[in-house]
């Protein structure tokens, strides 16, 4: 189990269903259809998921600059919805 250790020093259990939804509400506020937001959502979560998948604990801040650096090559409007929300 890998845990993200927040900004508050905070612990809490990562969850591919919460860094999912938040790709996709980020899509759909980018204006993207609701298939191409899931296929988004599925492609950065799984990759994050495989690359944190061996570690004990991962920052919320890592997490945050893994996610921009994947969608950067992706979607620049997902980013600036993205970063609205933080």
């Amino acid at each position: 189990m890998v845990e993200v250790i927040k900004r508050n020093k905070r612990r809490q259990k990562f969850s591919v269903n919460k860094l999912q939804k938040s790709v996709m509400a980020a899509a759909s506020e980018a204006k993207l259809d609701k298939l191409e937001g899931n296929r988004l959502a599925g492609d950065i979560t799984e990759g994050i998921r495989r690359t944190i998948r061996r570690r004990k604990s991962v920052a919320s801040t890592e997490l945050r600059r893994k996610v921009l650096r994947r969608l950067e090559s992706r979607s620049r409007a997902v980013i600036a919805a993205w970063r609205r929300h933080e």
